[in-house]
Order: structure tokens, then C-alpha cells, then sequence
């Protein structure tokens, strides 16, 4: 059911213009420009509330005709003969039945009733001042000289009474009335009930002249008199003609007197002094219907007025917001307009209560989670700040029993740096990995699979040092078991006891793994002493935690491991569903210039296929290819099964949680929402370039100082453990005189528009296994930002911080003396391989350091062992000349790689 309503619709329901209606909404300011504009249902009802407000303007409506009516109505009796005055008066008791009728009848009917209504006042014509007075002396007692005014006026037109022919009396007490009951008659009216054919009859003619004849001190009482009750009471004192008269008030008085004032005549101005006196008694008659009428209009006319008196509370009763709606869900930092829309509530509503509580916020402003809290309080709706994918993606509703199936356990291989984490790795899945990370030191993290009597188990190999405290902590939250590698020579160390703490924060069980068995120095006992102190008791001393004796080097003790593993699982009894979409998380991703962006996910739940569109962060896709660890390509993927995806709009980071949407509409439009909320939190300033010898200037002047770091890498996992590892740095022994900010970080080389960021940013960029492409350098030679390159993740890090710290040694700057492109590759005996190239740019120098870099990630580093043009050895080749050159160690050179030579010169800082 829709949560809102159009305009129109409101219009249709009552029957109200579409004007109207937005005329009425806005006054009630609620927000609405167009008929097919949507209002909240809470708004809908506010309007359909208020339109009692209606009866107060058609009765101001009313009230005007009325008044015109009875200005016609006086000039009409002023301009015309008795008989024509008892005419009309005659006329209206008919139009209570009907308006068209009563005209057509209207004179038959005045004619058989005027005659004894008119003769009655005749007699006493000229001496009738007194009986008037007498007449109405209880109700007009107050005001006996006010009539004999009128009984002069009425003098001169005594001729004009001969039409009427009827005693003097009555006309008197036309006169009488009319001067006086305009001001008294509102309470002295309903006394006199014995008179009650010509009572109401001078009432109706005496109320409406006293309002244009009297001062607006006589115009105040009719407003008075118009209480209902006098309207019950009038009906009751005159007999069956008083409940006429409220039907006659509106537009049955008002007709007659139009029908009359055409067939009187009109210019007959003469008459109007002398319809004082003799004129008296027939307006008189006729008067009954108007004040009839107008106690009835001024009812009303009071009805709308209370009407419009509740209306005001009303809206004193919307200030203490109330909705609906009973919970919502929102995502942390929600602005006041997407809560307004939750809650089924304007914009400026929200504001408004936020503003009673103290809390000067605008529509489009984020909202703390505790203020959420309060507010929903208030309004007495239950909150619940749920994540990105809940709200995009629903609540995921519990598995049923019978959909699951056995799946293999995730392993996770933790431990301090340097303990054979991936040595062990190696040896299980018999790979070598080792000899292409850079130190021995593991700088990535990777999923593989391995099959052991028939069964599956998947490892995560994670980083061992202080820098990848990121990564370790993912590792730990999407697995099944730990596996804690344990040097035994070496015992417990600092990453070995935060890999504890976080296996144990995941809640996920341990075991021990104590490497290094083979060396002379190691001691397993002490190892398991150590472990005691953090709450890992081994098996042997009474404990349950699992510990195996392993030697990954001699290959020892890997199957009592696996067996271990596997028998945790079975203990475990790890089941997942494959027959739904999947779910997953992103454990490495990477910027491959072939293949685009590439990201190894695991998969945990559902089955991932070929063709799937996913979302993970903020990027989005479809699933173009996957692979194994091993490079085949597969179709589909399972629960807990690493795959690498290809197909990626762009290059998630590791962490993220991936997704499987219904179209790709509709992942691209979650990216683009999750883009447009991190585009929100980078404000970067705008400042000019400033190098880390800068920096320790300011530190070392005492000033406070922040360094703007972009950061580059290889891979997102070692991006991510850089932005950790430098934002957390140790800069205690500077009193907080400098800080640290990442401004940008992202996988790929350096590009100019990196360079442009750090230039407006004041930024030093720091690559990671990256370099800058040709614009990039042209962009910082000609910028002079500065540019930190690193193969190793302690070093970047000692960098910066000894920068931090005002104590940076000898600089050493690199030179890049030229390029060369790889062409073909020769085999040369007894010699290894020959690349052949062509120098792109500078100069080639035998004896220079060398970078291979490949699709802008460096691959290897290092020198210039032999350089030939043609069948000579040269010392150096330049741009535009081919060239045959030589590696002193790195000979996995592939056609189209670029051989970058430099120098690296120590200049002393100064």
C-alpha cells in the first residue's frame, strides 16, 4: 500500500478544485506545488481535518449576499407603495416551501394577506407616536424618545400611507421598532411573545435599517442577538411562521427582494424619507425574515468562528509530533529528510521539533545516532541503525534446516612475522610463494584450497607484521578455525599475542602450530609455558587446545595438521546454504591492466555464478570470468570457495562485503549512493605542496603540523595495512605538534591525477610496489610534489615517522636516467637471457639499478649486468637507439615490460 497521496486524489475525495486544494495545503504548510504532487498520509489527514475551515468562508460568503440583499431590500420598500411592502412581505412565507414557487405565488398570496395586516396600523396615523410606544413598551421602554424622531420623518410622507390605509397604530410601531429594537430589540425581541404576527415582522425590517441608518454602535448588537439560542426561542414564540423564517435567511429573502425591486419603482427616491412612518409597518413584516435570516447568517457565521477556534488547538496539538509508524531502520549519520520520509513526516516538521529540543538543524543535514534515538523516543517509534546491506538489501531471513549442506572449514594461518606462516602455506598446497614476496615478508593476503582424503579445506594466509593489524583482524572474522603459527626458537612475540586477541574476539577456536621443529634451538615446552599465560593450554598439559609439532621446511607434521583441522570441522558441523544468492566477503583486490579490476572473494553463503551482478563497497559489476587458485577458470562457486572475479567497474577493497543484486541497475545505484557518502567525508584543503622536509622544519620551529599523505599500492590489502599503519603511528614524544591524514589511497600506479590531488591537497605520495606513468612524472617535475616509492612496508613506515619526528637521516633521492621497452627476449648459453629493447627515453648506463615494471606494478629490482649494442659492449645506449641488456639476478622478463634506470644519490639534508 502506497505511503502517500496525490493531490488530485484529495481533490476528487472533496470535491474541491485542485487550486483549492493546494491553496488549502499550503496554508497548512505542507509542501505541495502541482495537482499530481504526493503529500504523506499523515499530511492527507491533516488536510481532510481542516476543511471545517470551509464552512467559515462560504458563510463569509453568505454573509456578503446577505448584506447586499438587504441594502436592495431597503431601498426597494423605501422606493415603493404599502401595498408593494405587503406584497413582499407576503411573498416570503411562501418561498419556505419553495424559491421559484414563492415568487410565481408571491402575489396571490400578499394580496388576500396584506389588506388586514396593513388596515390594523391605518388609524391612528398621525397620533399614533404614543400606542407605538405604548405597544412596544416592554421591549422598547428604554427608548421612547428615539421613536418620536421617527414619527417626525414619518410626517411627510403621512400622504404616502393612504396606499396601506391602515390605522396609525401599527405605524408607530413600525417607527418604534426601528429606531430603537436595532439596539435593544436583539434581547427585547424575544420577550414580547403575544405579539407574534407583527413582532417579527418590525424585527425584520428594524434590523436591517438600523445598520445602514444607525451607528455602528447598532450595527455591534445584531452579532450579539445572533446566538443560537435566540433562533430555538424566535421559532418557539412565533408559530408555524418562525420556523420558516430560518430557511429564509439566505437566499429565499434575498430573491424575493431582487424579484420586488425590479417591479417597484425603483427611481422613486421621494418615497425613501417617507418609508419611516407609514413604510414602517409593512417593512416591519417584512423585517421578521431578516433578522430571522441574520441570526441565522450570524449563527452560523458564529458556528465557523468556533469552528475556526478548534482548528487552532488543532495545530497546537501537531506540535508534539505524532505518526504512525511504529520502527525504521536507518543507517548511521541519516539526514533529517530521509527521517522525515521514514517517519511519514514533512521535512519542516522534523525541524521544527528538533529545534524545540534544542538541536538547530537543517533538512539536509546528518543527524548524530544518539539524537535518532531521542527523537524516535519522543515520537514513540522504535529505531534500529542497521547496516548498508540490511537496508539495500533486506534483512536475511534464517536458513531452513533443510536447505543446508557440509561445507568446508576456512582456515585461517596467523602468527608473528618471520615464524614460516607461509612457508607452512607452501608446504601444504606444495607451491612456492615464498620467493616472490619481497624480503621473505608476506605483504598480501590469498585464499587457496586444498583437498585432503577426499575433503576440502580453505586457507587465508595473512601478514605477520605490526603493519597488517587490518588484515589480520579480517582474516579472523570469516573463518572457522585459526591456526596459530608458533616459531619455536623464537616463542611468543608481539603479532603472535594480537593474533590471540583477535581469534578470540571472532570467538573462533585456535590451534597451535609450533614451526621450526628442524632447527638446533627449538624448544616446544617453552612455547606451550607461553601460550598458558594467554589462556592456550596444550592438550598434553591438560588443556583443549590442539597443538602440533610441524616443520614446514623439512615437511613435517603437515598431515597430523590437516587431520586436526578436519576433525574441528566435523566437531563444528559447518553447514551453509548453496541454493540462494551469494554472500561473501572480498579478501584481496588488485588493478590488473589486462584484465581490469580482479578481486579474490570467499564466498560463504549461497552459490556465485558467471553472470551475476555483484556489489561490493563501492563498486559494482557482473561476473564476467572466475578462476581458482590455481588459474583455471570455473563456472560457478560454492560455499567457502576462494575464486578471483573479473568484471569489476572498479577495484573494491579487501574487507568489503559482496553481494549478489537482482539487475544492474540496481547495484549500480547502491554504489553510487555508498560513493556519494564517502565523497562526503574527503574534504580535502587546498594548500601548496609540502615535502616531509618541510615538515620536520615546522616540527622542529614547534609548530603544528599535518601531513597529507595519498597513498598507492599494488594491492588494496597493503594500501589498507599503509593507511593503518601511518594514521596510528607513535608521535607521542611530540606533544601532538603533528598529525597524520590520509587524503586518498587506491590500487594502480600514480597517475596524474594523483599528482593534481596532492598538489591541491598539500599531499607526499607514497607508492607501494607502484610507479608514477610518463604523465605523472612530467606532472611532478613540473608540480615538485613529492613522491616516496617503497618495496618494503617497515620502510615506508620508519620513513615517515623518523619525518614526523624531525629526524630524517641522509636523503636519498633517485634519478631516473632513461626507459627501455623489452622487444624480444633471447636465450644465450652459458649466459641466461638477453633482452633485447629500445630506449624510450634518457639513457641506458651499464652498472645502473633497474626496475622491471609491468603494467605499472614493479616486479623485481635490480641491476644493469651487461649492456651490447649490436655484438659490443657499451657503457651506455640513448633514446631512440635498440640495445641488448642483461639482469644481474631477475631474468622472468616478459615482451612489453619497461626496464626503468636510475640512480640513487645520497644528498644530506639541509
Amino acid at each position: 500500500m502506497s505511503n502517500t497521496v496525490r493531490v488530485y486524489e484529495l481533490s476528487r475525495e472533496t470535491g474541491l478544485a485542485n487550486k483549492e486544494v493546494l491553496r488549502r495545503l499550503a496554508e497548512l504548510d505542507i509542501e505541495a506545488s502541482s495537482h499530481s504532487s504526493s503529500i504523506t498520509l499523515g499530511d492527507a489527514q491533516r488536510f481532510r481535518e481542516s476543511l471545517g475551515r470551509r464552512t467559515t468562508e462560504d458563510d463569509e460568503e453568505e454573509r456578503r449576499r446577505r448584506e447586499e440583499a438587504r441594502r436592495l431590500a431597503e431601498l426597494d420598500l423605501s422606493a415603493v407603495g404599502a401595498p408593494e411592502r405587503k406584497k413582499a412581505a407576503k411573498v416570503l412565507p411562501p418561498h419556505l416551501r419553495a424559491q421559484q414557487e414563492a415568487q410565481e405565488q408571491g402575489e396571490a398570496a400578499v394580496a388576500a394577506a396584506a389588506a388586514p395586516t396593513v388596515e390594523a396600523p391605518q388609524p391612528p396615523a398621525e397620533p399614533a407616536t404614543a400606542e407605538p410606544i405604548e405597544e412596544p413598551g416592554p421591549a422598547l421602554a428604554p427608548e421612547p424618545q428615539a421613536p418620536a424622531a421617527r414619527t417626525s420623518t414619518a410626517e411627510p410622507q403621512a400622504p404616502a400611507a393612504r396606499m396601506p390605509g391602515a390605522p396609525p397604530p401599527p405605524a408607530p410601531a413600525g417607527e418604534a421598532p426601528r429606531p430603537t429594537p436595532p439596539g435593544v430589540r436583539m434581547p427585547g425581541a424575544p420577550p414580547p411573545p403575544t405579539v407574534t404576527g407583527q413582532v417579527p415582522r418590525a424585527r425584520r425590517v428594524v434590523e436591517p435599517r438600523l445598520p445602514q441608518e444607525g451607528s455602528g454602535r447598532r450595527s455591534i448588537p445584531p452579532p450579539v442577538r445572533a446566538a443560537p439560542t435566540r433562533r430555538p426561542s424566535e421559532p418557539g414564540r412565533g408559530a408555524p411562521g418562525r420556523p420558516a423564517a430560518p430557511g429564509r435567511p439566505s437566499s429565499p429573502y434575498r430573491q424575493p427582494v431582487g424579484r420586488g425591486t425590479p417591479g417597484t419603482p425603483t427611481p422613486s427616491a421621494p418615497p425613501a424619507p417617507g418609508r419611516g412612518a407609514p413604510g414602517g409597518a409593512p417593512p416591519g413584516r417584512g423585517a421578521p425574515p431578516r433578522p430571522a435570516g441574520k441570526k441565522r447568517k450570524k449563527g452560523r457565521k458564529t458556528q465557523p468562528q468556533e469552528q475556526a477556534l478548534d482548528f487552532q488547538p488543532r495545530q497546537r496539538r501537531d506540535e508534539p509530533l505524532a505518526t504512525d509508524v511504529e520502527r525504521v531502520e536507518v543507517l548511521s549519520g541519516i539526514t533529517v529528510d530521509e527521517l522525515a520520509k521514514k517517519l511519514d513526516l514533512s521535512g519542516a516538521a522534523l525541524v521544527k521539533k528538533l529545534f524545540q529540543m534544542g538541536e538547530m538543524v537543517t533538512v539536509q543535514q546528518s543527524l548524530p545516532d544518539d539524537t535518532v534515538e531521542i527523537l524516535c523516543d519522543e515520537l514513540g517509534v522504535d529505531v534500529y541503525f542497521a547496516t548498508e546491506q540490511e537496508l539495500e538489501f533486506g534483512i536475511e531471513e534464517p536458513d531452513d534446516p533443510a536447505d543446508l549442506e557440509p561445507r568446508p572449514p576456512v582456515v585461517t594461518v596467523m602468527g608473528h612475522v618471520d615464524h614460516g606462516k607461509t612457508l607452512l602455506l607452501d608446504a601444504i598446497r606444495e607451491a612456492d610463494v615464498v620467493s616472490g614476496e619481497a624480503g621473505g615478508i608476506t605483504q598480501h593476503i590469498g585464499a587457496y584450497q586444498v583437498r585432503k582424503d577426499g575433503k576440502q579445506i580453505t586457507f587465508i594466509d595473512t601478514p605477520g607484521h605490526e603493519a597488517f593489524t587490518a588484515m589480520r583482524a579480517r582474516g579472523a572474522q570469516i573463518t572457522d578455525i585459526a591456526v596459530l603459527v608458533v616459531a619455536a626458537d623464537d616463542g611468543v612475540m608481539p603479532q603472535t599475542v594480537e593474533a590471540i586477541n583477535h581469534a578470540k574476539a571472532a570467538n573462533v577456536p585456535i590451534v597451535v602450530a609450533v614451526n621450526k621443529m628442524d632447527l638446533p634451538g627449538a624448544d616446544p615446552d617453552k612455547v606451550k609455558g607461553q601460550l598458558t599465560e594467554y589462556g592456550l593450554i596444550a592438550e598434553d598439559y591438560g588443556g583443549d587446545t590442539p597443538t602440533i609439532q610441524v616443520s614446514a621446511k623439512a615437511k613435517q607434521g603437515i598431515d597430523e595438521l590437516l587431520e586436526i583441522l578436519l576433525l574441528q570441522a566435523d566437531l563444528m558441523e559447518l553447514s551453509a546454504n548453496p541454493r540462494k544468492e551469494a554472500r561473501g566477503r572480498v579478501v584481496e583486490a588488485h588493478l590488473d591492466k589486462g584484465r581490469g579490476a580482479v578481486a579474490t572473494v570467499l564466498v560463504q553463503a549461497g552459490t556465485l555464478h558467471v553472470g551475476d551482478v555483484v556489489v561490493a563497497g563501492v563498486a559494482d559489476g557482473k561476473v564476467r570470468a572466475m578462476f581458482d587458485e590455481k588459474g583455471s577458470p570455473i563456472h560457478e562457486a560454492g560455499p567457502a570457495r576462494p575464486v578471483q572475479v573479473l568484471g569489476w567497474n572498479d577495484v573494491p577493497e579487501a574487507g568489503d562485503e559482496f553481494r549478489v543484486a537482482d539487475e544492474e541497475r540496481v547495484a549500480r545505484d547502491i554504489a553510487e549512493r555508498r560513493a556519494e557518502r564517502q565523497r562526503r567525508k574527503e574534504l580535502v584543503e587546498q594548500q601548496r605542496p609540502k615535502t616531509l622536509e618541510d615538515l620536520a622544519a615546522e616540527v622542529e620551529r614547534g609548530e603544528v603540523a599535518r601531513l597529507n599523505l595519498i597513498i598507492k599500492g599494488d594491492v588494496s590489502g597493503s594500501v589498507e595495512a599503509l593507511d593503518d599503519a601511518l594514521t596510528q603511528l607513535d608521535v607521542s614524544d611530540l606533544d601532538g605538534l603533528v598529525e597524520v591524514r590520509v587524503v586518498h589511497k587506491g590500487v594502480g600506479a600514480v597517475t596524474a591525477n594523483d599528482v593534481t590531488l596532492a598538489e591541491a591537497s598539500d599531499a607526499t605520495i607514497v607508492a607501494f610496489n607502484v610507479r608514477p606513468d610518463a604523465n605523472a612524472r612530467e606532472a611532478i617535475e613540473r608540480s615538485g610534489v613529492d613522491l616516496r616509492s617503497y618495496r618494503i612496508i617497515y620502510e615506508a613506515i620508519e620513513d615517515i615517522e623518523r619525518a614526523l619526528k624531525g629526524m630524517l637521516g641522509p636523503e636519498v633521492r633517485e634519478v631516473v636516467l632513461g626507459e627501455a621497452e623489452v622487444r624480444e627476449i633471447f636465450r644465450v648459453p652459458r649466459a641466461g637471457f638477453v633482452f633485447g629493447c629500445m630506449v624510450t627515453d634518457g639513457e641506458v648506463r651499464r652498472g645502473s639499478s633497474v626496475r622491471v615494471v609491468r603494467e605499472g606494478v614493479v616486479v623485481a629490482d635490480d641491476r644493469v649486468e651487461s649492456l651490447r649494442r649490436f655484438k659490443d659492449d657499451v657503457r651506455e645506449v640513448s633514446a631512440g637507439y635498440e640495445c641488448g641488456i642483461g639482469l644481474a639476478r631477475f631474468q622472468d622478463v616478459k615482451s612489453g615490460d619497461v626496464l626503468e634506470v636510475y640512480e640513487a644519490r645520497e644528498v644530506e639534508r639541509v
